[in-house]
């Protein structure tokens, strides 16, 4: 069963047994509360026959974190045959949390 970290490291451009052969994107911006928020939806496909979702939103409020808030979320729309990918769903609310995952689950 492969595990979804492999598919978010290839998709970070790490040196993995899967590869990225197509993406597509759209991006919307809107103000709320007078702060520019944008989402970013990706569309992953990989040499396996995966397909990965990745819908990422962030907001212009100022923030003195090293890390600032942001929502990042992958969701898996096509698995390859035979083979479930694991998580099949995961999110994140910075994207140090999401690099500290990445880490974890690729030792």
């Amino acid at each position: 069963m492969p595990h979804l970290v492999h598919y978010v490291n290839a998709i970070h451009g790490a040196s993995t047994d899967i590869a990225v052969t197509q993406s597509s994107s759209t991006t919307e911006h809107w103000l709320d509360q007078d702060y520019q928020v944008s989402r970013t939806d990706t569309t992953y496909q990989f040499s396996d026959g995966a397909h990965i979702h990745c819908q990422i939103d962030q907001d212009d409020f100022p923030a003195e974190l090293a890390c600032a808030e942001c929502w990042i979320c992958y969701t898996v729309i096509q698995h390859p045959e035979g083979s479930p990918i694991q998580p099949s769903r995961i999110q994140f609310d910075n994207s140090c949390r999401e690099s500290w995952w990445r880490t974890y689950h690729s030792a």
